[in-house]
């Protein structure tokens, strides 16, 4: 039996003669070319210390699933032994290793592969996948699995933001991409702990959405009074740190009706690549600050205990609507390529079945 190089790096509790011998399954893994392809491989069935068996039920397919297929996965991206790709998915716990409590077995979880470094895991797109403890949020046994099969990712994000902002002195907060999943989570985030918050969507469809979610503050961008009514309502709210996953372009548009002291956390784009591009007496007269934000390099997500308090408090709030998944076409594992061309009407994301 052959293996890759990342196998042979990765695995520690099967060895190639195990493997050979084992229960297999189907996954969709990358190879050299980092193209899909549907592979039989060997099934885990005694979990690493600290790590958990989930049985999947649905895997979602983000942008980032997307975007780094054909290219070199960033480095903040942990390994999967068998190269089984993927990083959210959601399923229920079959088995628990060393070190996870017993209760785990039987619990429905949300998973974001990205959470936790370890030498064991295996990737989302497959049947049955080994991940540590730290990558799972518990869910409420009532809720649908396929619902938070893209969760966890837009959980953590907001709220490891919302951390950074808070213990660097901001109070409000101002969304950019209001409408967006992670913006419909950053605002679930802000009602639950009673944060002042601002949305800015592209249109009144996107303005309903929000209203529907419990949202008071919702500006519409094209709206012919929206510079008067970001620079009064961001006053008013102490919106000074700025949630952007839209990109320079709207930045750019809004700075100079931004409060005195706001800081930009830019965490994605949408549309054309564009510079930022401030004038210089504005961000001296105002003080601008603009920074990159990753979960992958927050301290929520670095810090183990950190990481641990957050599933826990995530877990209490996961079944708020703000945090479903957004529920596209389900595809089978051999539709992959149908999968990846699919694209929601309303940023629905296309779900992969295992079975």
């Amino acid at each position: 039996m052959l293996i890759s190089y990342t196998e042979a790096k990765n695995i520690v509790f099967l060895s190639s003669q195990d493997a050979a011998d084992s229960v297999r399954m189907k996954a969709i893994c990358v190879g050299a070319d980092q193209k899909p392809a549907v592979r039989d491989i060997p099934r885990p069935e005694k979990p690493a210390p600290d790590h958990v068996i989930i049985r999947m039920d649905g895997c979602a397919i983000n942008p980032g699933d997307k975007f780094f297929l054909g290219r070199t996965p960033p480095p903040d991206l942990p390994l999967s032994v068998y190269d089984v790709w993927g990083v959210s998915a959601a399923g229920t716990v079959v088995a628990a290793g060393e070190g996870v409590p017993p209760s785990y077995i039987g619990t429905k979880v949300a998973v974001y592969r990205s959470l936790q470094k370890s030498e064991n895991l295996i990737g989302t797109w497959c049947e049955y996948a080994q991940l540590h403890r730290l990558n799972c949020v518990l869910l409420p046994d009532k809720l649908d699995t396929q619902d938070y099969s893209g969760s966890l990712v837009n959980a953590i994000t907001p709220y490891a933001f919302w951390r950074q902002a808070a213990n660097e002195g901001h109070k409000g907060v101002l969304i950019t991409a209001g409408a967006s999943a992670t913006g419909i989570a950053m605002l679930g985030i802000a009602l639950a702990n009673r944060i002042p918050v601002l949305s800015l969507v592209r249109d009144e469809a996107g303005e309903k959405e929000l209203k529907d979610f419990g949202a008071e503050n919702v500006l519409v961008q094209e709206s012919t009074t929206f510079q008067n009514d970001i620079a009064e309502l961001a006053r008013q709210l102490e919106t000074t740190a700025v949630f952007d996953g839209v990109g320079a372009e709207l930045v750019n548009r809004i700075a100079s009706s931004l409060p005195a002291h706001s800081t930009v956390y830019s965490y994605g784009r949408l549309g054309k690549e564009t510079l930022f591009s401030v004038a210089w007496d504005l961000l001296m007269a105002k003080d601008f600050s603009l920074k990159s934000f990753s979960n992958f390099r927050s301290t929520t997500v670095q810090n183990p205990l950190e990481l641990e308090t957050a599933l826990q408090q995530l877990s209490e709030l996961i079944a708020m609507p703000h945090f479903k998944t957004k529920r596209g076409k389900a595809f089978a594992f051999d539709e992959i390529e149908d999968a990846l061309r699919y694209v929601g009407s309303n940023g629905e994301k296309p779900i992969l079945r295992p079975a």
